[in-house]
Formats: structure tokens, C-alpha cells, sequence
């Protein structure tokens, strides 16, 4: 089965679900997305490993990559799966010990982050991605797309500004002036 591998792409809320929070994996050439409805926790766990800047504590994610780096386990690559039943995705991480490869399967977002901190990459079976994933450019439906991100991220901008959450309103910030320089860029 073929395999596509996956970039990380944005994150934001959403004010019309009830405060959804959606984060996005691209397909290599950013034509196609998969978005991913997180818990506000998810969400928390993201915006503590994302962020730059000074870290007031060390995520736990980072604590579980020191330890498997003390041990000798390196993270090889994560696999974004769907469990039908219960309608979720989550991820598969293959794991090296020096001496074998050994797979472990682990929420979605926290495979993400591991990537991340790992610099592993992120796959997803292409059946998977095409049922799921939607288009991004080359059609007015996907600029709409962009701009209906953008304008998600501006409301959850203000909330988090609001709300007196000026670190996260700053990464938000910096993600809604990457969208829109990577849509004036493809608009030439």
C-alpha cells in the first residue's frame, strides 16, 4: 500500500463547534490536508512543545524523548491511523533499540509531538488520506478553505487575547501571517 508522508501544518479553534480546536497535517506538495479535531488538553500539549520562547516547564514530552534517548531508542517514523470504531485517529509509532524495530500505537497528538521533538516522519496509508484529507489550493473552494483557517484563527486570536493568553494569541498571530504570506505567494 502506498504511503504519503505528512508535514505539520497549522492549528486553531474553532468559535462556531464550541470551541473545537483543529490541527492540520499536509501532504508533501501541500495540496491535500488532514484535519484532526483536539481536546482542549491536546490543544494545551501542542501549544507547550510549538511554542518559541522561554519554557516555563519542561511537557512531559519532552521528559519521555530524554529518557528513550538515555536508553538508546530512537523514534524512526510515526503513522497516522484511523480506528473506524471509534471513529479517531491515532498514531503508530515505529521505534529502533539498537537492536530491533518495535511498533507502539499512541494518541494522535501525542505522536505528533514526538515527531516534532524527534524530527521523525509522519505517514498515512493513501486510501486513509484520501478519504479524509481535503484540497488546499488550485480552486476557489480551496481559497475559501484558507481564508475560512484564517478567519478561525483571527477569532481564536481574539479570544486568546480575551482571555489574557498572550502567549498562545502570539503563536496564533505568527500562524495567521504565515497563511496569509503563503496565499499572497500563491496568488503570483
Amino acid at each position: 500500500m502506498k504511503r504519503i508522508r505528512l508535514d505539520i501544518g497549522a492549528f486553531t479553534a474553532s468559535s462556531e463547534e464550541g470551541g473545537k480546536f483543529f490541527f492540520f497535517l499536509y501532504k508533501e506538495k501541500m495540496d491535500r490536508c488532514l484535519s484532526v479535531s483536539l481536546t482542549p488538553p491536546q490543544m494545551h500539549s501542542v501549544l507547550s512543545v510549538f511554542k518559541n520562547g522561554e519554557k516555563e516547564q519542561i511537557p512531559l514530552h519532552v521528559t519521555v524523548k530524554n529518557i528513550l534517548e538515555s536508553y538508546g531508542v530512537e523514534l524512526l517514523e510515526i503513522e497516522i491511523i484511523r480506528n473506524e470504531e471509534y471513529s479517531r485517529f491515532y498514531s503508530r509509532l515505529l521505534l529502533f533499540d539498537g537492536e530491533k524495530e518495535f511498533k507502539t500505537d499512541a494518541d494522535f497528538i501525542d505522536g505528533i509531538i514526538m515527531a516534532k521533538l524527534f524530527g521523525a516522519p509522519i505517514y498515512v496509508d493513501e486510501p486513509l488520506m484520501e478519504q479524509y484529507s481535503v484540497a488546499m489550493e488550485g480552486s476557489p473552494k480551496e481559497t475559501i478553505q484558507t481564508d475560512a483557517i484564517v478567519k478561525k484563527m483571527e477569532d481564536a486570536l481574539s479570544q486568546a487575547v480575551r482571555d489574557e493568553e498572550y502567549e498562545r494569541a502570539e503563536v496564533i498571530k505568527r500562524r495567521i501571517e504565515e497563511l496569509k504570506k503563503e496565499k499572497d505567494i500563491e496568488k503570483k
